[in-house]
Order: structure tokens, then sequence, then C-alpha cells
């Protein structure tokens, strides 16, 4: 390998001066895919065993291919990522030009994701090399190695923003019974419990919440480690129970009856909570269902209220007595 300057442009070669005064020549050939030099450009060039009493013969070719092994092996060993341009599509994956080498990317490792190969066809991607073999002639790249360590990188950007107590928005992604996950950006998704979506009672997930609605919530947890995140959209809501205190009497709205008594909503709230069925009447031993009906708005006062547990206890029969 040498170093040469460029002193003049022929058809089928290209002559050049070598450090020791001698002078030396280039096929023109191989130029046919690069761009050709000018007189008095530096090259670099591997001397050929030629035998030509006139000149050395070199070729560019070669060096840049030497060059090209000695990049990719460097890539190699510290990790990094090299720039290739898919050529095309051949059985099991594609062939793709990284500095000037063949190489081959099986479609296995071409995304995380199945995806449509001919598509990246003349685009040039961020490959890592996963086996190189210089005698073999063989450079097996991954482009889904690069993707999975750039989304790793995002993953790591987000987690590392975010505090508890902090306010986010995403994307509900999915909905599960247990409750919604929400993708924050850069692959990050967090998780609102069905406890923390509102703060009254959830039915189901699906009637709060739905696949691609925006919605905003505080962080409650995170675990970078873990990389989970939960998060909380009732506390961006007023709290029902806030203006509730223990001796206040109110209107509300019966919700359902259950064996134990029935659950009512206090009118212009969501503050829902239980009148026990020794609280529904004066008249001991009734069915809750033969005193009040799912609908039915009546006076209730407040009796009890644990604000941690979130649960509120109601009497109609001491409503009546104030």
């Amino acid at each position: 390998m040498v170093d040469v300057t460029v002193t003049a442009i022929h058809p089928d070669r290209i002559e050049v001066k070598l450090a020791d005064g001698r002078l030396g020549a280039i096929p023109a050939s191989d130029f046919r895919d690069r761009t050709q030099p000018s007189v008095g450009q530096h090259l670099d060039a591997a001397m050929l065993a030629r035998e030509d009493p006139k000149r050395v013969w070199l070729s560019a070719a070669w060096a840049a291919k030497v060059h090209a092994w000695d990049r990719l092996a460097e890539a190699r060993a510290a990790h990094e990522a090299v720039s290739g341009v898919v050529r095309r599509v051949v059985k099991g994956g594609a062939v793709l030009d990284v500095s000037g080498l063949r190489a081959f990317m099986p479609a296995s490792l071409a995304d995380e994701q199945p995806v449509d190969l001919g598509e990246l066809v003349g685009v040039e991607v961020q490959v890592s090399v996963i086996d190189l073999d210089e005698d073999a002639d063989r450079v097996v790249v991954s482009r889904r190695d690069v993707l999975r360590r750039q989304r790793r990188e995002e993953q790591r950007a987000v987690l590392g923003a975010l505090d508890v107590g902090r306010r986010v928005s995403g994307i509900v992604v999915g909905i599960r019974d247990f409750g919604a996950q929400v993708d924050l950006g850069g692959g990050v998704r967090g998780l609102v419990h069905r406890s923390e979506l509102v703060w009254g009672r959830v039915g189901a997930v699906g009637d709060v919440v739905s696949i691609g609605q925006h919605v905003e919530a505080i962080v409650t947890e995170v675990h970078k480690g873990k990389r989970r995140v939960s998060l909380s959209i009732r506390q961006l809501m007023a709290d029902p129970l806030a203006d509730v205190e223990v001796g206040m009497v109110a209107e509300a709205e019966v919700t359902r009856v259950v064996e134990y008594g029935a659950f009512a909503r206090l009118l212009g709230g969501t503050a829902e909570g239980l009148i026990h069925v020794s609280e529904l009447s004066e008249m001991q031993g009734l069915r809750p269902d033969r005193v009040v009906a799912p609908g039915d708005q009546v006076w209730v006062k407040v009796i009890d209220l644990d604000r941690d547990r979130r649960r509120m206890g109601l009497s109609i029969r001491q409503a009546l007595l104030s």
C-alpha cells in the first residue's frame, strides 16, 4: 500500500508518481464505478506483482477494498454502525454495498418487525457488522441491531426525563382489564391502572378511554431498570371527595342495589358512597330492593368518610331525621 500522486490521465490508465520518484500506472477500469481523479490528486494504491520495466503497476480498487475490510473490522470491534446502500433483494435477504464491499443482510435482521425488503432498495441504511471473513469474502450485517440500539437509547432518554409528579402526554395504545397502556414516545409505555383512570367506579376500561386517544397524566412511579412507568389520569381531575364533609346532607342518585344496601352518587359530582341496609329506613328487616331502586333520587347524610381508602358511608334514615 503506497501513496501516489496523479500526473496524467489517459483513456486506458492513470499515470502516477510514487514517493520514491518511480512512475506508476493505475488501470482506468479501477474508476469505472468511482469518481475519476484529477492531476495532482493523492491516491492510495496497492502495488501489483506485475513485471514492467517502464512503470510500476498499481490498483486503486484493491487499495480501496483493503481499506474497506480494515474499516469494517474496526467497526465490528467497536460495535459501531456503518452506512450501506441496499442494492437488491435476494433469496433470504438483501445485498448491500457497504464501503464498496458486497454485504448480505438476512431478512430476519432487517428490522424488529417484518418488513418489505423491496421498499429498502436504493435506501442508505445504518447497519452493524455481525460476521466478517476476508478469506471467504463474506460480510453479514444487521439493521435490526442498530434499530434496537437506537430504540433503547431513546427509551433511556425518555425514562431519564421522567420524575414522579411530572405531567406527561401520550397516546392510548392498549386496553386491558387491569388498565390502559399509554405510549409516551421513544418506545416507552406507561400503565394507567383502572383505579387511576377516574375517581369513580370503573366498569370497563374501554368505557373510559379508547385506542388512539390522546391523554394527559401524572407520573406516579418510575422503575428505570425495568422500564416501567405508572401513570394516573384521575389526579388531574378534581377530587369529588374534596368538598364532602361528615355530617353534610345532600341529594343523591341510587346507582346500584346490593344485598347489604345500596350505592348512591351525590348529585352534581361523582362521589359515590354506600348506604348500608341498616341506614336505608327506620323500618328494619326490609330487603334493600324493596326500599330503593337504581335511578331513585334520595336525600342522604354523610356519616363516615375515609379519603385514603376512597370510602364514604351514607344514610337515608339519618338524613330524614335531620
